[in-house]
């Protein structure tokens, strides 16, 4: 399945969304791009409103650190007894906090931007009244580098803390997995890695990386925000693959930051990559000796 229709499905898949809608071929009022005219048969009882129709670009936007747009257009009529005010929380319900896994094995990400009302006149006696709701679309990439692998330990370290919580890149991700309190999402994200000092035997490197914690009480993110940074510093480091540390350097808490884009810590650390490998003692060569015994 593509993102579009992950889309479809988590709308369609709301039993609140669906009681509200109409229905159009045994399903709720749900399309991309354009809707099927109303003269087509398919629609419930020849009730055409409310309906959605949704419209995603996946072209990056640099300035607003997103990777597309989502556009959900909600349309009602004014006689009817449902209005937008009543539909609109619901669908930003459907996308929060929720991770899509497309085929194209990447992970996205929504984060309302706004919503725009708006009325149509039909040409009638009746009124159509909508309002347009924007996401931001967030992609969450695969962030393994090579061994020794900052991020490879983080998310093992984290998977010690929180053995409830869905790790990304380390546990399997499902096509649509909700955060929640009991299940909260982590995702480590590498910032930056470069190199600081090389001495005799070892390469330094220094890395900086962020966590979001994704989950839809804001009284969780912050706890787990805080213990996360409390015990990386009393730790203070954490183990790699190849069973060396990394030294945490620094520290940095944003509890105001926007945990989809930004996360809420930031870590910095050092730790050493070996110049040379031990070599093994090899038998270069062999000088056999045979000595005859005398027979008696």
């Amino acid at each position: 399945m593509d993102i579009g229709e992950l889309i479809r499905k988590r709308f369609c898949e709301s039993e609140t969304l669906a009681k509200m809608l109409a229905q159009y071929a045994g399903e709720p009022a749900v399309f991309c791009l354009s809707p099927p005219d109303d003269e087509k048969p398919g629609w419930e009882d020849n009730v055409h409103y409310p309906r959605i129709v949704y419209n995603y670009d996946m072209q990056a936007g640099p300035e607003r650190n997103t990777d597309g747009a989502l556009s959900v257009i909600l349309v009602c009529q004014n006689a009817a007894d449902v209005f937008p005010e009543l539909i609109e929380p619901e669908i930003k319900k459907c996308l929060k906090d929720v991770i899509l896994n497309p085929d194209d094995e990447s992970l996205y990400v929504f984060a309302w931007s706004r919503t725009d009302s708006f009325e149509i006149p039909d040409g009638k006696t009746k009124l159509l009244i909508g309002c347009e709701i924007r996401f931001d679309i967030i992609e969450y990439t695969g962030q393994e580098t090579t061994d020794p692998d900052p991020v490879i330990g983080m998310n093992l370290y984290l998977k010690e803390l929180y053995e409830n919580a869905v790790i990304i890149g380390l546990d399997r991700m499902e096509r649509v997995t909700v955060a929640s309190r009991d299940a909260p999402v982590i995702y480590c994200r590498l910032l930056s890695l470069g190199k600081m000092e090389t001495t005799n035997t070892v390469a330094w490197m220094e890395c900086r990386m962020a966590l979001h914690f994704l989950c839809p009480h804001n009284e969780t993110r912050f706890k787990m925000a805080a213990a996360t940074a409390e015990m990386l510093s009393k730790d203070a480091e954490y183990k790699l693959l190849d069973g060396s540390p990394l030294r945490v350097q620094r520290l940095q808490v944003d509890y105001k930051s926007d945990y989809l884009k930004s996360g809420q810590v930031i870590v910095t650390g050092r730790f050493g990559i070996l110049r040379y490998r031990a070599q093994p003692h090899r038998l270069m060569k062999a000088n056999i000796a045979i000595q005859k015994t005398r027979e008696v």
